[in-house]
C-alpha cells in the first residue's frame, strides 16, 4: 500500500525542501542528519533504536548522520552509493553504515521494500557487548561507532539472503517497534542481539562488500573485564596481557570513553541487576557475589548507576 507522500513522489511531485543543514565536504554538499532532530513524530525522548520504513519513487540526497543505520532489504532491490561506491542490495541482504558516512540511494520503485533502523551511539554500551558471544569484527565495528578521535566512515554489505534465521529475527523487531510489548525496551535489546549476533554468523561465512575497522585491541580488555569483573585489577589485567596499566587505561578511555574502574563498576552492578531479580537472595549476598566486600560501598556505586537503591530496584514491576 501506497503512501500519500509516495503517491506524489511516483505522479512526479518534488520533494519537500530539506529543513536539515547542509555541510560541504570535499567540495561536495552533504545533508546532516541527527537523530535527535529528525523525528517527526514527537519531541519527547526516543527510544535508542528506532524504525522507519524508506519512502519509495523519492530522491534522496547524499547524506550522512550521527547515529549508525541498519538497512534490511525486506523485499525487491534497491541501489546505493556509499563512500563514491556504486551497490545493489538485494532482497534479504543488510547493509550496515557507520556515523559520518556519506551515501544516498536510488529511487525505490514499488514493489522495493527497504526498513531501517537508526540506532543512538550510546546504545553501545559495555552491557550491549556483554550480550555478543563472538570477538568478531562486526563487534570491532560497533566498538569502533562510540569511538573517539578517529574518522567514522565504514560500511558493511551482509550477504544474508540465505539465512534462516534473519528474517525471523527481523519480522519480531519490526513488530516490536511498531506495536511495543509491555517491556519493549527488554524486548527490543535482545532481539537487537539477536539481529546482530546472526550477523556475525553471516560474516563468518564471507562478505566481499565494505569497509571494516582492523580488529580493535580494546575487545580483549573487555572480554577480560567481562569474564573476570569480580576480582580483576588494572594491576593484573597489564600482566596478564603484557602491557603497561598507563596503556591499558589511556586505549579504554580513547576507545571506550571509560576507566578501567568504571567499566569493571558497571559490569558488576549490571550483574548485580540480574540478581536482584532473585528474592532469595539479600543485598548483601548479591553484593559479594559481583565483588563487593564494602556493602555501603556497593550501595553508593548502585545508586550513582541506576538512579536508585537496590532494594528500590528489585519492587520495580
Amino acid at each position: 500500500m501506497l503512501s500519500e507522500h509516495e503517491i506524489g513522489y511516483r505522479n512526479g511531485a518534488p520533494s519537500a525542501p530539506e529543513t536539515r543543514p547542509f555541510a560541504t565536504i570535499a567540495g561536495v554538499e552533504v545533508m546532516q542528519s541527527s537523530f535527535w532532530g529528525n523525528n517527526p513524530r514527537t519531541g519527547d525522548h526516543d527510544p535508542l533504536i528506532r524504525f522507519k520504513r524508506h519512502s519509495r519513487f523519492r530522491d534522496y540526497p547524499l547524506h550522512n548522520h550521527d547515529f549508525v543505520e541498519l538497512s534490511y532489504m525486506y523485499g525487491g532491490m534497491c541501489i546505493e552509493t556509499v563512500n563514491d561506491r556504486l551497490m545493489g542490495l538485494r532482497k534479504g541482504q543488510v547493509l550496515l553504515v557507520d556515523s559520518g558516512t556519506i551515501h544516498t540511494i536510488a529511487p525505490l520503485g514499488e514493489n522495493d521494500i527497504l526498513v531501517n533502523f537508526q540506532i543512538e551511539k550510546s546504545y553501545f554500551t559495555t552491557n550491549f557487548f556483554n550480550r555478543l558471544e563472538s570477538d568478531s569484527l562486526v563487534t570491532s565495528f560497533f566498538l569502533n561507532s562510540i569511538s573517539k578521535g578517529i574518522d567514522h566512515n565504514n560500511f558493511i554489505l551482509f550477504r544474508s539472503e540465505t539465512s534462516r534465521r534473519l528474517p525471523i529475527f527481523m519480522n519480531e523487531l519490526m513488530c516490536e517497534c511498531l506495536e511495543p510489548s509491555a517491556r519493549s525496551e527488554n524486548m527490543l535489546q535482545c532481539l537487537f542481539s539477536l539481529v546482530v549476533s546472526e550477523l556475525i554468523d553471516v560474516y563468518g561465512q564471507g562478505v566481499d562488500e565494505g569497509t571494516v575497522p582492523l580488529r580493535n585491541p580494546a575487545l580483549s580488555y573487555l572480554r577480560h573485564i567481562e569474564e573476570n569483573y569480580r576480582t580483576c585489577t588494572l594491576q593484573e589485567t597489564a600482566s596478564k596481557f603484557n602491557v603497561s596499566t598507563s596503556y591499558i587505561a589511556k586505549l579504554l578511555k580513547r576507545e571506550c570513553g571509560a576507566t578501567f574502574k568504571d567499566l569493571v563498576q558497571h559490569q558488576r552492578i549490571e550483574q548485580a541487576k540480574r540478581l536482584l531479580t532473585n528474592d532469595t537472595l539479600s543485598v548483601t549476598d548479591v553484593a559479594r557475589s559481583v565483588g563487593y566486600s564494602n556493602i555501603s560501598f556497593f550501595y553508593k556505586v548502585f545508586e550513582r548507576e541506576c538512579g536508585m537503591l537496590p532494594g528500590e530496584y528489585r519492587k520495580k514491576p
